[in-house]
């Protein structure tokens, strides 16, 4: 997964989610495993996977970042940019 396919606001919050889950993962998860403490090695791992979680919903493609970043020089130049949905039809 490339940083750079993270929005500005969210590339400094993927790094220290994914320092943290190496973190449990390479430092904290060996000792307790050689401490046979399986109940903290699971709660290890579900931090991790959560954090990995997070980071995953806050990845998204390239052209969404690129798309993003355009819209922000527009808004910075004073130009109204905003979400167009398409109108959804119930029958």
């Amino acid at each position: 997964m490339n940083l750079n396919q993270f929005l500005k606001s969210d590339k400094e919050k993927a790094k220290r989610k994914l320092a943290s889950a190496q973190f449990l993962l390479n430092e904290l998860l060996p000792d307790e495993i050689e401490d046979k403490n399986f109940d903290e090695c699971i709660d290890l791992c579900l931090s991790a996977a959560e954090m990995f979680k997070e980071i995953k919903r806050m990845h998204h493609p390239e052209q969404v970042v690129q798309l993003h970043e355009v819209a922000t020089q527009f808004l910075s130049k004073g130009l109204d940019v905003s979400n167009v949905k398409r109108p959804v039809y119930e029958s």
